[in-house]
């Protein structure tokens, strides 16, 4: 298992205005099963920049423990806001290719998944050879396919 980032979700800012006074300390940015949190930790309130990043760092360790971020097979099986296919890890792709005074466009449906070592697979399904919906079709299969042998 990976070694934690001991400043994962910490940022350090340091602002000067233009009066010249300054602002610093560490900003905590957390979200989770779509709460988001920030909070920020003031140098001067906590006695400098240690004592900051500790009150920092502590808070970040309490909201991780009360917010369960998702597992991998939940975020797989989770559609984006983005996601205009209607099905996880399967979207449309137009490449346009200038050459000379020409523009050709070639469509795609792409399949993405996550291998069982980790990997991102990706296969894409021609629109002009297969048609749109036998592409999409294919698409699909493939990811499902591909999640079905890594075990997820």
């Amino acid at each position: 298992m990976a070694k934690k980032d001991p400043n994962r979700n910490l940022s350090r800012i340091e602002i000067v205005s233009a009066r010249g006074s300054q602002f610093s300390g560490w900003e905590v940015r957390l979200q989770r099963r779509g709460k988001s949190v920030h909070k920020f930790f003031n140098d001067k309130k906590f006695g400098g920049e240690r004592g900051a990043y500790k009150a920092a760092s502590d808070f970040r360790d309490s909201l991780e423990a009360r917010y369960k971020s998702y597992s991998t097979a939940e975020l797989a099986r989770k559609p984006s806001k983005r996601n205009t296919s209607g099905v996880v890890g399967i979207r449309k792709h137009c490449q346009i290719d200038k050459r000379g005074g020409y523009e050709y466009h070639y469509e795609y449906w792409i399949a993405q998944w996550t291998d069982a070592s980790g990997k991102r697979k990706t296969k894409a399904f021609s629109v002009h050879e297969f048609g749109d919906q036998k592409a999409f079709k294919m698409a699909v299969a493939a990811r499902r396919e591909g999640v079905k042998q890594a075990g997820r």
